[in-house]
């Protein structure tokens, strides 16, 4: 498994780089942490509109304006990028356990 954490500017606190305190919270040794400045990641995923296409399975509790945020995206092993996701859960906390189901944790 690889979990890769992209952090990108939402809120009016974001503007820097995640520091340890932030990055510490997905502190898994398999993590590899980005900092998307221009929210680049977002706009190839097509931005908002296109969360209800981005896995099979979605469960988003809130609306996102302008730039998709919060969100973990579970693949299948061997997948490539512009592939569809199996699950979609946002906010990640609110939707922990469907995530840690997706990924086949206890």
């Amino acid at each position: 498994m690889r979990v890769l954490v992209v952090w990108e500017p939402v809120l009016e606190t974001d503007w820097g780089t995640p520091g340890a305190g932030l990055t510490a919270m997905v502190g898994d040794a398999r993590a590899v942490h980005f900092f998307d400045r221009e929210r680049r990641l977002s706009a190839a995923m097509g931005g908002p509109g296109a969360v209800p296409r981005l896995a099979g399975t979605s469960k988003v509790g809130f609306q996102m304006k302008d730039v998709i945020w919060d969100i973990a995206l579970v693949y299948p092993p061997g997948a490539r990028w512009g592939g569809p996701a199996t699950t979609l859960v946002a906010p990640v906390v609110k939707y922990r356990d469907e995530l840690n189901a997706a990924l086949g944790a206890d």
